[in-house]
């Protein structure tokens, strides 16, 4: 699954505010980018259909996104690791693994999952 910049960018703005209307996700990815609000609302449309936001109407006007993990956002996140990978190869790994930033045990811990399975996939191939 591939996502566009901006797609990444709301995804982040959704991830740091948890549930939040698209007012304070546009405001959100208002502060590191230039975009229309109308983009936003449509990126938060396209993600949903992606399965990875999920939205939730608390009134005919108030509609509430939030990060939806599941099956659709660990495939998305194990794609955008194997580009990564496939560009870099274990450079990348290697700060990814020691650069964790922001990350919590779980996400390094998924990591780490994704690096032995990848291990494992090239050892088959080789």
């Amino acid at each position: 699954m591939e996502l566009g910049e901006l797609e990444l960018a709301v995804l982040r703005a959704v991830r740091n505010l948890g549930p939040a209307t698209s007012g304070a996700i546009y405001a959100e990815v208002r502060k590191t980018r230039d975009v229309a609000y109308t983009s936003v609302t449509t990126t938060l449309y396209r993600l949903v259909d992606k399965d990875l936001i999920a939205m939730r109407k608390a009134s005919e006007k108030k509609v509430y996104y939030r990060l939806k993990e599941g099956r659709a956002y660990r495939k998305a996140m194990a794609s955008m690791i194997d580009r990564v990978v496939d560009t870099f190869g274990g450079a990348a790994v290697s700060y990814l693994l020691g650069n964790p930033g922001s990350a919590i045990g779980a996400q390094i811990a998924d990591l780490k999952m994704q690096v032995d399975k990848r291990r494992a996939k090239e050892k088959r191939d080789a």
